[in-house]
């Protein structure tokens, strides 16, 4: 995939020549500082989400790799792309950061300096499914650098390291994905 494909891939979320855009499943890592994990950090992380071995080569079913400026996933039928970020998420709208209802999301949000977020950007899957996909990878990459998680669809943000793990253990328990 060269970087026109990867650019289109990631811009269009899984649209085919058919019919309109499919609903992009993303969700986003608020981080407390910019550490972002490692191809190989990546490629540990996806065996124990999916149970599989992973590689770093990208001609594999299952791999991690860079192309360019893209850091790619390869789920068997299944593409995510990463994006990491050293700023607050959503620091060009300041009016996000005073939406929130809660005082805990609000405190959460205030504190991140970064973000990671994980898209769905390739695979056929049905929306539930793609989430389910992320979750089982957000939830072993989520750690004490971690804030909250939000998701930009329903624009909804769970602060919190047993709130956020709630919502994507319950994300992954909606369904079954085939990752063959």
């Amino acid at each position: 995939m060269g970087l026109r494909e990867a650019l289109e891939s990631i811009l269009n979320f899984s649209r085919s020549g058919d019919g309109p855009a499919k609903p992009s499943a993303s969700m986003v890592l608020l981080l407390r500082e910019p550490r972002f994990p490692k191809l190989e950090e990546l490629r540990q992380a996806a065996e124990r989400a999916y149970g599989q071995k992973f590689s770093l080569q990208k001609t594999d079913r299952h791999c991690v790799y860079t192309q360019v400026l893209f850091t790619i996933m390869k789920i068997g039928p299944h593409t995510l792309s990463f994006m990491f970020y050293t700023k607050p998420y959503g620091s060009e709208s300041p009016e996000l950061a005073n939406a929130w209802k809660l005082p805990e999301q609000r405190d959460a949000w205030a504190v991140h300096k970064a973000f990671m977020a994980v898209d769905y950007v390739k695979g056929g899957a049905d929306f539930d499914s793609r989430y389910a996909l992320l979750a089982r990878l957000c939830r072993e990459l989520y750690d004490a650098n971690g804030v909250g998680l939000y998701l930009p669809r329903e624009r909804a943000f769970v602060p919190g390291d047993s709130s956020a793990r709630d919502t994507m253990n319950r994300a992954v328990a909606s369904r079954s994905v085939d990752i063959a």
